[in-house]
């Protein structure tokens, strides 16, 4: 784990192939299973992430905004590797931080997921204070709610209890 002053990192194993890791983060219509900060409300486009550049939308609420929309711009795309985006206000450029998953194949059924949410380059110094969005323990959450809906329910690769 890694928390530096504007960014911090969590990682995991989980008990399910790369691929499938992949195609649920890139199902924009999957992110609110893995919101831990209530505030991913759903898709407004439903589509699947296939690209750098691509735009995709989400409705979102917060106490200082409540109900809004979030431009999500797709920054890195490797397909069964990586993906992130820059939120940003509709119509405007991403504010500066990202939300980047990583991920690693563990042999053939498990999976490292590393999550990083870097806000270093975040340029609304109104909203600095409010800086991180989400914490540690909220992205830590966020990879275990990933684990439980991508797990290898009777695959080879889940752990099996010690006895």
């Amino acid at each position: 784990m890694t928390d530096d002053i504007r960014m911090s990192q969590v990682s995991r194993v989980v008990a399910a192939p790369v691929g499938r890791v992949f195609a649920f983060l890139a199902n924009v219509d999957n992110h609110p299973l893995l919101d831990t900060s209530g505030m991913v409300r759903g898709s407004v486009d439903h589509l699947t992430v296939s690209e750098v550049g691509s735009v995709f939308v989400m409705n979102m609420h917060n106490d200082f905004k409540g109900d809004h929309q979030v431009e999500n711009h797709v920054v890195v795309y490797e397909p069964d590797r990586a993906l992130g985006w820059a939120p940003a206000e509709p119509g405007h450029e991403p504010a500066g931080h990202t939300y980047v998953w990583r991920l690693e194949p563990d042999g053939e059924h498990r999976t490292v997921v590393s999550q990083t949410y870097d806000w270093s380059s975040f340029t609304h110094l109104d909203m600095l204070a409010h800086m991180p969005v989400v914490n540690r323990a909220q992205l830590q959450r966020s990879l275990d709610q990933l684990a439980d809906a991508v797990d290898d329910q009777d695959g080879p690769g889940r752990p099996t209890p010690a006895g």
